[in-house]
């Protein structure tokens, strides 16, 4: 239905971003919750859950502005007009190839007018944009995302929308993916392992195939769109955060999205929660290339002292990574629900727990049940959390939450079987 119940508390700071049912990426300010779509077919995704994140690159919001940061490396190239992109808007960067011999490039130019920025040492780096291959092209049909100095690259092919070979800085590079957007626009994103001079480059190359280098007089006016570049420190890519043109004496600065944070407590909570029994439904996804020790929480559902839980995680290292359901009673374990099989391999994951004095069950995706018939049910819960660990922030869920259903009884084991198939 893409509304929250109005029991939940949300907030956000800062500005942050969203793909709408159209097809275009829109951007929102603080405190307003992302109802998110696939990329590729538009169905809802469901209510983005994200933690906080900085575009180290400023001035992306509108890229080809000619007050923005992105500069043309070289007389090989030229910037055209700006065109339509993936907000609907006419703010991408086009890059015009000229037809002479030798690499192309557009590169970062930081607020005080260096081409290298400051990193930190042996850090993982996300380095991501959309691109979109001019109509008509038959020489320029790939670009290559480039860190430099130490150098780590790797070439993304537009025209079909697949990944090319690694160019430079193999061992340092973690993940790549591209990711298909409506109106023949690409996400190229390249997660590196920074060097330990404590400096970066960035550069987005356009290229033919795997060859940096073009040569190509009758490719003459052949070109490549770009917007929205970003660069965050973290070991997966997150939604595009907006950063603004320089604007008088502003030169255009970086931008944090805050972490999305979903709590009911109070009155709003205890008016519908059952202390004495419950059932629970939850299902999730999360973002491609969140590492396994993330230590995801879908929801946690608590008292004051934190002692006292009903949770449900994901990526949890401590168990063997999967989601894992979770009741605990003075801090000690009283149901432990671990799922051990397809928690991956699904595109949704749907987990329910129903729990009782002595009576608890777990299911996971219309998979076998895990009972059991022993075990002190907390009944001094005062406050729920969803996609993130309550009490302190953090271990948000970096994913999309469907649904969240909470019955103030307990289903029948068949009944877990058939709300999570």
């Amino acid at each position: 239905t893409k509304t929250l119940d109005p029991r939940i508390s949300y907030s956000r700071i800062g500005p942050a971003s969203y793909l709408n049912e159209f097809g275009k990426i829109v951007t929102v300010g603080e405190n307003v919750p992302r109802f998110d779509h696939d990329p590729t077919t538009l169905e809802p995704k469901g209510l983005l859950i994200e933690e906080s994140r900085q575009n180290m690159f400023a001035a992306t919001a509108d890229m080809g502005s000619e007050s923005g940061r992105w500069r043309v490396g070289g007389n090989r190239g030229r910037r055209g007009v700006n065109v339509e992109g993936p907000d609907g808007k006419m703010t991408a960067l086009q890059n015009i190839y000229l037809g002479t011999s030798g690499d192309l490039n557009i590169y970062y130019e930081t607020t005080t007018g260096a081409t290298e920025m400051s990193t930190n040492n042996s850090t993982a780096y996300t380095f991501s944009v959309f691109a979109k291959m001019k109509p008509g092209n038959s020489y320029i049909n790939s670009i290559r995302l480039r860190a430099h100095s130490p150098n780590r690259s790797a070439t993304f092919n537009i025209n079909d929308g697949t990944l090319g070979i690694t160019n430079e800085g193999s061992s340092s590079i973690i993940s790549r993916s591209i990711i298909e957007y409506p109106n023949g626009w690409y996400r190229c994103i390249m997660t590196f392992t920074s060097g330990t001079d404590g400096n970066h480059g960035f550069q987005i190359y356009l290229s033919n195939a795997e060859n940096a280098s073009l040569n190509s007089s009758s490719a003459n006016g052949e070109a490549m769109y770009f917007w929205g570049a970003q660069l965050e420190i973290g070991s997966f890519a997150t939604s595009f955060i907006p950063t603004q043109p320089r604007d008088g004496r502003n030169r255009g600065s970086q931008t944090t999205r805050g972490a999305d944070i979903l709590d009911i407590d109070g009155k709003d909570f205890t008016d519908f929660y059952n202390q004495s029994e419950g059932t629970i439904l939850s299902s999730h996804t999360l973002l491609p290339n969140v590492p396994n020790a993330e230590n995801v929480y879908v929801y946690q559902i608590q008292d004051a002292s934190t002692n006292n839980v009903i949770r449900v995680v994901d990526k949890n290292s401590s168990y063997s990574n999967v989601a894992t359901g979770l009741v605990l009673n003075g801090g000690s374990s009283q149901f432990h629900f671990n799922n051990t099989t397809d928690s991956y391999t699904k595109d949704k994951v749907l987990v329910a727990l129903s729990v009782k004095q002595d009576d608890f069950a777990g299911c996971h995706n219309g998979g076998d049940l895990s009972l059991d018939n022993s075990g002190t049910l907390p009944t001094n819960m005062n406050s729920l959390g969803i996609g993130r660990y309550p009490p302190s922030g953090g271990y948000e869920l970096n994913g999309h939450i469907q649904r969240f259903i909470y019955y103030p009884k307990q289903l029948s084991d068949s009944q877990l079987k058939t709300l999570t198939s």
